[in-house]
């Protein structure tokens, strides 16, 4: 046994001490750091969905670190004091155990494969809009590439080519680890100029004062549906969420507006939308969140070479969709009538009607286009009929099949359309809502509106527009700003509307046409203004649209 053991030393101090070691070592850190994603992509999946799962956790993370400048600072300046202190010792000639060493080269490797993992975030997701912690992984790099190496030395003619390969390496590995601490040490000092705080009352503070009670509704999917699902979705019952606002004994009104959400691709968790519902039900609003199927796969579906027009794509999988949603409002039709509801939403309402004559319809990225198709579907119950928002949210391109064109040439003179882009948003885009905006153009140009959000990185954390800012997810000051406000006064001037309450309705409209109440976006803490809404009439005669 003693032999064996002693064997088994022997080899890896043999190991230890080839040359190729550390490299080896730095590698398997690098591996490490990406092994979930490898795992991911071997299974089948696009790059996209390979570094998604760690995509949701970075976001996590950076909202967490938001939160903790000051403990992040501390950590950051630990880090640095703890590789300066190793590279005093080793220019001193100290002892420094190998295995520490080692331990430093191997968190070189995993800092830059997550690194590595984090740029292409960055380029398809988050847009520049995290700071922090790419920071931290530039105090942890610099920290472990001079805490195992010292002081970087240029590589010389007369040294093995190994050594010059790692002195190039180490060299560049401090360079990399400078670039990326920099731009997030005012941050960590508290020298950037910090975004507005979310307004304290009115438009954009914390929804209300109507709290809700959820009612849970699966809907049929048809047939021609279940016949080509996929599996990846076996665990969701397919339902209308149906929200409906606890208001006080004796409102004095005849009855609550509707409201009807729509999920992004691949998201039918109501959890990512719930910011936005508690916005409408607050106000007053019953809310149906209807989740639709994603995994549908039609016959040539996997190998369909789809074409993009106009704001219209040729997926054959819009069209199982598509059902299913026509299958969910007819069921919600029939639950929210007053003669065939059931006394679930009675035991909350009481005598109140619901009044989908006033409408507010809409939702995110793919759902978004969706939402057209619904406010076509609907017209045939005549929902929306005196009353109408349609606010659409990163919008990607609706279905060009002739079933599925929408027709609005006879929407209600009381009618405001948000069609809300991000500058940054690397999903789908600009140019579908351009074009959306087309279908609108019976409505008065003032109350149809498409909303440019531009990014504004000149403080910390950085505002920057991507596709995410309707999502839970992705809530912050930015979406305070430039969603949420949008979001109140849109609920309040369909519930004012309902009721009557001309004073309300008065000024929730100036909050959604163009105009300073609906660009405003508060001001940085040194003064300076954040970057403003861009509201557009006809987006499509606009040269900043002229690639659409």
């Amino acid at each position: 046994m003693e032999k064996t053991v002693s064997v088994f030393k022997s080899s890896l101090l043999k190991f230890t001490n080839k040359p190729y070691f550390p490299l080896a070592l730095f590698l398997t850190g690098v591996i490490v750091a990406l092994i979930e994603t490898i795992y991911l992509l071997l299974l089948g999946n696009s790059l996209e969905n390979a570094v998604w799962p760690l995509a949701i956790r970075t976001l996590e993370l950076t909202f967490t670190l938001r939160e903790s400048v000051p403990s992040v600072a501390v950590l950051c300046a630990f880090t640095l004091s703890l590789g300066l202190w190793l590279m005093i010792r080793r220019q001193q000639k100290k002892s420094i155990p190998d295995w520490i060493g080692y331990v430093l080269i191997f968190i070189s490797g995993l800092i830059l494969g997550l690194y590595a993992v984090f740029v292409i975030m960055d380029l398809r997701y988050l847009r520049g809009a995290f700071l922090l912690l790419p920071t931290i992984y530039g105090f942890v790099l610099f920290s472990c590439a001079i805490g195992s190496k010292g002081i970087p030395n240029l590589p010389t003619f007369n040294k093995p080519l190994i050594e010059n390969f790692y002195s190039v390496g180490h060299l560049l590995a401090v360079f990399l680890a400078a670039w990326l601490m920099m731009p997030g040490i005012p941050a960590l000092v508290g020298m950037a100029p910090s975004p507005p705080d979310k307004p304290i009352f009115g438009y954009g503070a914390d929804p209300g004062p109507f709290g809700e009670v959820l009612e849970v509704y699966p809907y049929p999917l048809p047939d021609n549906v279940t016949a080509i699902q996929g599996n990846t979705e076996d665990d969701i019952t397919f339902s209308i969420y149906l929200s409906i606002p606890v208001l006080p004994e004796n409102p004095g009104i005849e009855g609550v507006p509707l409201a009807i959400i729509f999920h992004a691709f691949n998201n039918p968790e109501r959890e990512s939308y719930t910011d936005w519902i508690e916005r409408l039900v607050g106000k007053g609003m019953v809310v149906a969140y209807i989740q639709y199927p994603t995994d549908v796969r039609p016959n040539g579906g996997d190998d369909w070479d789809d074409h993009v027009f106009e704001g219209t794509s040729d997926w054959p999988h819009h069209i199982p969709r598509l059902y299913s949603i026509y299958s969910a409002l007819n069921l919600l039709n029939t639950t929210i009538s007053d003669e065939t509801r059931g006394t679930e939403i009675d035991d909350v309402l009481g005598n109140l009607t619901i009044m989908p004559q006033h409408l507010y319809i809409g939702g995110h990225s793919l759902g978004g286009a969706y939402s057209l198709n619904a406010l076509q579907m609907v017209q045939e119950f005549g929902w929306g009929n005196e009353t109408l928002v349609v606010n659409t949210e990163m919008a990607s391109s609706r279905p060009v099949q002739d079933l599925w064109q929408p027709n609005f040439d006879d929407l209600p003179q009381a009618t405001i359309v948000h069609l809300a882009v991000g500058e940054d948003d690397m999903t789908v885009g600009q140019c579908d809502s351009v074009y959306h905006q087309q279908l609108f153009e019976l409505i008065e140009e003032n109350n149809s509106l498409l909303i440019f959000i531009p990014s504004d990185k000149y403080g910390f954390p950085r505002l920057v527009a991507t596709h995410y800012i309707p999502a839970n997810e992705a809530h912050d000051t930015l979406a305070d700003w430039a969603f949420y406000r949008r979001v109140d006064a849109q609920a309040d001037w369909v519930v004012a509307r309902s009721r009557g309450d001309f004073n309300t309705e008065e000024f929730a409209y100036f909050h959604l046409i163009d105009g300073p109440d609906l660009r405003d976006m508060g001001k940085w803490s040194d003064g300076t203004p954040v970057l403003q809404l861009q509201p557009y009439t006809n987006a499509i005669q606009e040269n900043k649209f002229s690639d659409c």
